[in-house]
Protein backbone atom coordinates (compact mmCIF):
# COMPACT_ATOMS: atom_id res chain seq x y z
CA UNK A 1 0.00 0.00 0.00
CA UNK A 2 1.48 3.01 -1.13
CA UNK A 3 -0.85 5.62 -0.08
CA UNK A 4 -0.28 8.98 -2.75
CA UNK A 5 -1.67 12.30 -2.86
CA UNK A 6 -0.58 13.76 -6.59
CA UNK A 7 -0.04 17.32 -7.34
CA UNK A 8 -2.41 18.73 -10.18
CA UNK A 9 -0.80 21.24 -12.60
CA UNK A 10 -0.47 24.40 -10.51
CA UNK A 11 -0.74 22.50 -7.63
CA UNK A 12 2.03 21.60 -4.63
CA UNK A 13 2.59 17.92 -3.41
CA UNK A 14 0.32 17.32 -0.65
CA UNK A 15 0.19 14.04 1.43
CA UNK A 16 -2.50 13.37 4.80
CA UNK A 17 -1.37 14.40 8.10
CA UNK A 18 -2.83 12.96 11.26
CA UNK A 19 -0.99 16.09 13.44
CA UNK A 20 2.36 18.30 14.14
CA UNK A 21 3.80 18.26 17.29
CA UNK A 22 5.73 20.76 18.56
CA UNK A 23 8.50 20.41 21.28
CA UNK A 24 8.67 16.67 20.92
CA UNK A 25 11.74 15.47 23.29
CA UNK A 26 11.50 11.51 22.95
CA UNK A 27 11.47 11.16 19.14
CA UNK A 28 15.24 11.79 18.62
CA UNK A 29 17.78 13.86 19.86
CA UNK A 30 17.27 17.75 21.10
CA UNK A 31 13.80 19.27 20.92
CA UNK A 32 11.77 18.46 17.60
CA UNK A 33 9.10 18.76 15.86
CA UNK A 34 6.96 15.66 15.18
CA UNK A 35 4.81 15.02 11.82
CA UNK A 36 2.79 12.06 11.93
CA UNK A 37 1.70 10.88 8.67
CA UNK A 38 -1.55 8.81 8.66
CA UNK A 39 -1.12 5.24 6.45
CA UNK A 40 0.08 2.37 7.54
CA UNK A 41 0.80 -1.15 6.14
CA UNK A 42 0.28 -2.80 9.33
CA UNK A 43 -2.15 -3.37 12.37
CA UNK A 44 -0.17 -3.75 15.69
CA UNK A 45 -2.68 -4.50 18.68
CA UNK A 46 -0.69 -2.33 20.86
CA UNK A 47 -0.13 0.56 18.63
CA UNK A 48 -0.74 3.97 20.64
CA UNK A 49 -1.79 6.03 17.32
CA UNK A 50 -4.63 4.24 16.23
CA UNK A 51 -5.94 7.24 14.43
CA UNK A 52 -2.77 7.24 11.89
CA UNK A 53 -3.65 3.92 10.69
CA UNK A 54 -6.00 4.68 8.20
CA UNK A 55 -4.92 6.63 5.13
CA UNK A 56 -8.06 8.52 5.33
CA UNK A 57 -9.72 11.17 7.19
CA UNK A 58 -11.34 9.96 10.17
CA UNK A 59 -14.30 10.87 12.38
CA UNK A 60 -13.44 10.96 16.07
CA UNK A 61 -15.67 11.13 19.13
CA UNK A 62 -14.32 12.37 22.46
CA UNK A 63 -17.86 11.16 24.63
CA UNK A 64 -16.44 12.80 27.64
CA UNK A 65 -16.87 16.51 26.52
CA UNK A 66 -20.08 16.19 24.75
CA UNK A 67 -22.90 18.68 26.52
CA UNK A 68 -25.57 16.99 25.10
CA UNK A 69 -26.84 20.22 23.08
CA UNK A 70 -28.33 17.95 20.56
CA UNK A 71 -27.12 20.19 17.53
CA UNK A 72 -25.10 17.46 15.66
CA UNK A 73 -28.11 15.52 15.87
CA UNK A 74 -30.41 17.94 13.77
CA UNK A 75 -27.22 18.17 11.58
CA UNK A 76 -26.59 14.73 10.37
CA UNK A 77 -28.29 14.39 7.05
CA UNK A 78 -27.69 10.26 7.62
CA UNK A 79 -29.24 9.70 10.99
CA UNK A 80 -25.89 8.49 12.22
CA UNK A 81 -26.58 9.58 15.74
CA UNK A 82 -28.70 8.62 19.11
CA UNK A 83 -30.30 10.75 21.37
CA UNK A 84 -27.07 11.38 23.01
CA UNK A 85 -25.60 12.20 20.09
CA UNK A 86 -23.68 8.71 20.61
CA UNK A 87 -22.30 8.26 17.24
CA UNK A 88 -23.70 4.53 14.79
CA UNK A 89 -19.91 3.81 14.60
CA UNK A 90 -21.42 1.39 11.11
CA UNK A 91 -22.06 4.94 9.53
CA UNK A 92 -19.85 7.58 10.95
CA UNK A 93 -16.65 5.32 10.44
CA UNK A 94 -16.49 5.60 6.51
CA UNK A 95 -18.32 9.40 6.26
CA UNK A 96 -14.98 10.69 4.65
CA UNK A 97 -16.57 9.03 1.64
CA UNK A 98 -19.76 10.72 1.85
CA UNK A 99 -21.06 13.72 -0.14
CA UNK A 100 -21.68 15.54 3.15
CA UNK A 101 -18.99 14.50 4.98
CA UNK A 102 -18.47 15.46 9.02
CA UNK A 103 -21.53 17.60 8.94
CA UNK A 104 -21.75 17.41 12.91
CA UNK A 105 -18.17 18.31 13.48
CA UNK A 106 -18.79 21.15 12.01
CA UNK A 107 -21.14 22.28 14.22
CA UNK A 108 -20.25 20.82 17.60
CA UNK A 109 -19.54 23.45 20.02
CA UNK A 110 -17.83 21.38 22.72
CA UNK A 111 -15.53 20.45 20.01
CA UNK A 112 -16.16 16.70 21.49
CA UNK A 113 -16.40 15.68 17.31
CA UNK A 114 -13.22 15.83 15.62
CA UNK A 115 -11.88 14.58 12.24
CA UNK A 116 -8.49 13.34 11.90
CA UNK A 117 -6.68 13.82 8.87
CA UNK A 118 -5.78 16.79 7.19
CA UNK A 119 -4.00 17.22 3.38
CA UNK A 120 -0.85 19.40 3.76
CA UNK A 121 1.93 20.87 1.51
CA UNK A 122 5.32 19.66 1.31
CA UNK A 123 5.88 23.72 1.57
CA UNK A 124 3.07 24.01 4.73
CA UNK A 125 5.08 21.63 6.56
CA UNK A 126 8.14 22.95 6.06
CA UNK A 127 7.35 26.38 7.26
CA UNK A 128 5.59 24.92 10.36
CA UNK A 129 8.66 23.12 10.92
CA UNK A 130 10.67 26.64 10.22
CA UNK A 131 9.02 27.87 13.41
CA UNK A 132 10.96 26.09 15.79
CA UNK A 133 14.58 26.70 14.29
CA UNK A 134 16.22 28.69 17.50
CA UNK A 135 15.05 25.44 19.18
CA UNK A 136 16.86 22.89 16.96
CA UNK A 137 19.88 25.04 16.36
CA UNK A 138 20.38 25.20 20.22
CA UNK A 139 19.19 21.54 21.59
CA UNK A 140 20.56 19.89 17.96
CA UNK A 141 17.27 18.97 17.97
CA UNK A 142 15.19 18.89 14.38
CA UNK A 143 12.16 17.28 12.53
CA UNK A 144 10.93 13.73 12.96
CA UNK A 145 8.44 12.38 10.46
CA UNK A 146 6.53 9.48 11.89
CA UNK A 147 2.96 8.09 11.84
CA UNK A 148 1.52 5.85 10.60
CA UNK A 149 4.17 4.50 8.52
CA UNK A 150 6.24 7.20 6.46
CA UNK A 151 7.22 4.62 4.16
CA UNK A 152 3.75 4.70 3.22
CA UNK A 153 3.41 8.17 1.50
CA UNK A 154 7.19 7.41 -0.42
CA UNK A 155 6.68 10.71 -3.10
CA UNK A 156 5.78 13.17 -0.09
CA UNK A 157 8.13 11.79 2.27
CA UNK A 158 11.10 12.27 -0.10
CA UNK A 159 10.13 15.79 -0.92
CA UNK A 160 9.58 16.21 2.86
CA UNK A 161 13.05 15.39 3.65
CA UNK A 162 14.72 16.88 0.93
CA UNK A 163 13.10 20.27 1.45
CA UNK A 164 14.05 20.03 5.03
CA UNK A 165 17.22 19.29 4.60
CA UNK A 166 18.03 22.31 2.25
CA UNK A 167 16.58 24.42 4.81
CA UNK A 168 19.42 22.72 7.59
CA UNK A 169 17.18 21.08 9.05
CA UNK A 170 18.17 17.57 11.10
CA UNK A 171 15.60 15.10 9.79
CA UNK A 172 14.52 11.50 11.35
CA UNK A 173 12.33 8.76 10.78
CA UNK A 174 10.37 6.52 12.86
CA UNK A 175 9.34 3.22 10.51
CA UNK A 176 7.90 -0.04 10.50
CA UNK A 177 9.76 -0.84 7.83
CA UNK A 178 7.08 -2.29 5.87
CA UNK A 179 8.02 -0.06 2.59
CA UNK A 180 9.43 -0.56 -1.28
CA UNK A 181 13.19 -0.85 -1.43
CA UNK A 182 12.93 1.88 -4.06
CA UNK A 183 11.70 4.24 -1.33
CA UNK A 184 14.57 3.15 1.08
CA UNK A 185 17.33 4.57 -1.36
CA UNK A 186 15.31 7.52 -2.37
CA UNK A 187 15.46 9.05 0.99
CA UNK A 188 18.37 7.95 2.17
CA UNK A 189 20.41 11.18 1.08
CA UNK A 190 17.91 13.14 3.11
CA UNK A 191 17.91 11.82 6.45
CA UNK A 192 20.15 12.10 9.15
CA UNK A 193 18.88 9.35 11.38
CA UNK A 194 16.59 6.53 11.18
CA UNK A 195 14.08 4.55 13.88
CA UNK A 196 13.29 1.42 12.79
CA UNK A 197 11.31 -0.76 14.55
CA UNK A 198 12.17 -4.87 14.97
CA UNK A 199 9.34 -6.25 16.56
CA UNK A 200 9.54 -10.21 16.29
CA UNK A 201 11.46 -12.34 14.39
CA UNK A 202 9.04 -15.16 14.12
CA UNK A 203 7.15 -14.47 11.36
CA UNK A 204 3.80 -16.24 12.03
CA UNK A 205 3.51 -14.50 15.67
CA UNK A 206 4.68 -11.22 13.73
CA UNK A 207 1.68 -11.48 11.48
CA UNK A 208 -0.85 -12.55 14.20
CA UNK A 209 0.09 -9.61 16.53
CA UNK A 210 0.76 -7.08 13.89
CA UNK A 211 -1.10 -8.29 10.20
CA UNK A 212 1.72 -9.07 8.21
CA UNK A 213 4.42 -10.96 8.97
CA UNK A 214 8.00 -9.49 8.72
CA UNK A 215 9.94 -10.68 5.37
CA UNK A 216 10.05 -7.37 3.87
CA UNK A 217 10.77 -5.34 7.28
CA UNK A 218 13.86 -7.43 7.71
CA UNK A 219 14.67 -7.29 4.15
CA UNK A 220 14.73 -3.49 4.82
CA UNK A 221 16.52 -3.37 7.93
CA UNK A 222 19.01 -5.30 6.20
CA UNK A 223 19.34 -2.87 3.13
CA UNK A 224 19.06 0.24 5.77
CA UNK A 225 22.34 -0.68 7.34
CA UNK A 226 24.01 -0.77 4.27
CA UNK A 227 22.34 2.35 3.24
CA UNK A 228 23.63 4.15 6.69
CA UNK A 229 27.40 3.45 5.78
CA UNK A 230 26.79 4.69 2.40
CA UNK A 231 25.10 7.81 3.13
CA UNK A 232 26.04 8.27 6.73
CA UNK A 233 22.67 7.98 8.72
CA UNK A 234 22.28 6.94 12.36
CA UNK A 235 20.54 3.99 12.69
CA UNK A 236 18.93 3.15 15.68
CA UNK A 237 16.80 -0.41 16.22
CA UNK A 238 13.83 -0.45 18.21
CA UNK A 239 11.95 -2.97 20.24
CA UNK A 240 8.82 -2.07 21.81
CA UNK A 241 8.42 -4.79 24.20
CA UNK A 242 4.76 -6.29 24.32
CA UNK A 243 4.31 -8.71 27.37
CA UNK A 244 2.78 -12.38 25.62
CA UNK A 245 4.65 -11.19 22.65
CA UNK A 246 8.01 -10.87 22.76
CA UNK A 247 9.07 -9.82 26.30
CA UNK A 248 11.40 -13.63 26.64
CA UNK A 249 14.47 -13.30 27.06
CA UNK A 250 14.85 -15.57 23.80
CA UNK A 251 12.98 -13.29 21.99
CA UNK A 252 15.67 -10.42 22.53
CA UNK A 253 18.47 -13.19 21.88
CA UNK A 254 16.99 -13.36 18.36
CA UNK A 255 16.59 -9.44 17.64
CA UNK A 256 19.78 -9.24 18.88
CA UNK A 257 21.65 -11.65 16.97
CA UNK A 258 19.84 -10.19 13.60
CA UNK A 259 21.06 -6.92 14.92
CA UNK A 260 24.19 -8.26 14.64
CA UNK A 261 24.15 -10.08 11.97
CA UNK A 262 23.27 -6.71 9.84
CA UNK A 263 26.36 -5.14 10.98
CA UNK A 264 28.48 -2.15 11.60
CA UNK A 265 25.18 0.27 10.02
CA UNK A 266 23.44 0.15 12.89
CA UNK A 267 24.31 2.45 15.71
CA UNK A 268 22.21 1.51 18.74
CA UNK A 269 19.17 -0.37 19.94
CA UNK A 270 16.50 0.88 22.17
CA UNK A 271 14.19 -1.14 23.97
CA UNK A 272 10.59 0.22 24.86
CA UNK A 273 8.69 -0.60 27.16
CA UNK A 274 4.50 -1.02 26.42
CA UNK A 275 2.32 1.95 27.51
CA UNK A 276 -0.78 2.01 27.80
CA UNK A 277 -1.10 5.66 26.74
CA UNK A 278 -3.32 5.41 23.24
CA UNK A 279 -6.15 3.83 24.96
CA UNK A 280 -8.48 6.35 24.72
CA UNK A 281 -8.19 6.84 21.04
CA UNK A 282 -9.94 3.31 20.33
CA UNK A 283 -13.05 4.50 21.72
CA UNK A 284 -13.26 7.93 20.03
CA UNK A 285 -12.81 5.81 16.63
CA UNK A 286 -15.54 3.64 18.12
CA UNK A 287 -12.79 0.31 18.10
CA UNK A 288 -12.16 -2.04 20.76
CA UNK A 289 -8.76 -2.04 22.45
CA UNK A 290 -7.77 -5.53 22.80
CA UNK A 291 -5.19 -5.42 25.30
CA UNK A 292 -6.94 -3.43 27.61
CA UNK A 293 -5.55 -5.94 30.66
CA UNK A 294 -2.42 -6.05 29.90
CA UNK A 295 0.53 -4.77 32.30
CA UNK A 296 3.27 -3.22 31.50
CA UNK A 297 6.52 -5.00 31.88
CA UNK A 298 8.40 -4.01 35.18
CA UNK A 299 11.86 -2.45 35.02
CA UNK A 300 14.02 -4.63 36.52
CA UNK A 301 12.64 -7.18 33.63
CA UNK A 302 13.16 -4.06 31.21
CA UNK A 303 16.88 -4.01 32.37
CA UNK A 304 17.16 -8.08 32.56
CA UNK A 305 16.37 -7.47 28.77
CA UNK A 306 18.99 -4.94 28.57
CA UNK A 307 21.74 -7.07 29.85
CA UNK A 308 20.77 -9.37 27.25
CA UNK A 309 20.84 -7.41 24.66
CA UNK A 310 24.13 -6.16 25.64
CA UNK A 311 25.40 -9.47 25.90
CA UNK A 312 25.84 -9.37 21.95
CA UNK A 313 27.69 -6.19 22.40
CA UNK A 314 24.94 -4.24 20.67
CA UNK A 315 25.47 -0.42 21.97
CA UNK A 316 22.28 0.66 23.96
CA UNK A 317 20.93 3.77 24.05
CA UNK A 318 17.45 5.68 25.33
CA UNK A 319 15.96 8.66 23.64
Amino acid sequence: MNIQYEKEKGQQLSGMISNIERYALNDGLGVRTTVFLKGCHLRCKWCSNPETQDPREEFMFFGDNCIGCGVCISNCPYNALSDKAEPDWKICRDCAEREEAFACVKTCYARCRKVTGQKRSVEEVVDAAKRDMAFYIKSGGGVTISGGEPLAQPEFLRELLKQLKENWMNTAIETCGMGSVETCKEIAPYVDMVFFDLKCMNSKKHKEWTGADNAKILENFLLMSQLAKEHSFELIARTPVIPGFNDTKKDIEEIAAFIKKAGAGVSGYELLPYHRLGRGKYRSLGRDYELDELVPPSDEWMEKLSHTASAYGIKLCKF
